[in-house]
């Protein structure tokens, strides 16, 4: 009867429609691909803006090493001046001398140091400045279980070296333990406590001395700073690049095969 040929070319005609939308027979593209633009979208966008960041990033590394080679290129300055007015920051990566006495008796070993790729510590020994002010001398590396000379003279020295601001404690460095006199970064607080000396917030990485084999090694302060962020936002935008090809080429398929049905 006629309401149940309705009824029946309904669904019949349902289904066709769901076949050629959701790739049936004959059919490629699945239905959600018309959605594909609303994610695509949102991940370009995503790549283009980390591709800009490295682009920043890299301008901001070419800067700092640039300041960096003006202030080594600069004349040395003395440390006894420090503090007359000009910020910390001035003072990072200046080449500087000091003249005191070390007491070596206070000296503390940062752990966990390289040189050449070979495992070692860094000696870090108060310096008594002439006005009774402290700094902490970086003087060098060790290789490990390096002792040092019973008897060390107390007469004034003068050290040449880099200004350094210390770094603040990395992700994955390990805790200090000033009980057990175990120093893993140079947190200046706590070595305060720990040698009853009020140290200046820098200290000052020795250079290397005239007998480049004589322990401590000098010389360990890190200019050469790893600048890979065009490789990076060559690899933001490639990627881009690659996500939009790729989509409008299949997109373009897409909108083909519905434009000739």
């Amino acid at each position: 009867s006629p309401p149940l040929q309705t009824r029946i070319a309904w669904p019949l005609s349902r289904e066709v429609s769901f076949m050629s939308e959701t790739g049936g027979d004959g059919e490629v593209f699945p239905r959600r691909v018309r959605w594909m633009p609303l994610f695509v979208a949102p991940a370009f966008i995503v790549l283009i803006v980390l591709g800009a960041w490295q682009v920043d990033r890299l301008s901001w590394k070419e800067q700092l090493l640039a300041d960096i080679q003006v202030r080594l290129s600069d004349p040395a300055v003395k440390l006894s001046d420090f503090g007359n007015g000009d910020p910390v920051e001035s003072w990072n990566y200046r080449r500087g001398t000091a003249t005191g006495r070390l007491l070596h008796h206070k000296s503390v070993i940062l752990l966990a140091r390289t040189y050449k790729k070979h495992a070692g510590a860094h000696v870090l020994t108060p310096l008594i400045l002439s006005d009774r002010k402290a700094i902490l001398v970086n003087r060098g590396w060790v290789p490990p279980g390096h002792a040092a000379p019973e008897f060390l003279s107390d007469a004034p020295v003068t050290i040449e070296g880099i200004i350094r601001i210390p770094r603040n404690q990395g992700l994955f460095t390990p805790n200090n333990d000033p009980l057990s006199g175990q120093w893993y970064w140079v947190d200046l607080v706590d070595l305060s406590l720990a040698t009853g000396l009020d140290f200046f917030p820098i200290i000052l990485e020795a250079a290397l001395g005239p007998d480049p084999a004589a322990l401590p090694i000098g010389g360990q302060t890190l200019v050469d700073f790893p600048n890979n962020h065009l490789q990076y936002a060559i690899t933001w935008f490639g990627l881009a690049a690659v996500l939009m090809v790729s989509f409008g080429v299949y997109y373009g398929r897409y909108l083909s095969e519905r434009r000739g049905r």
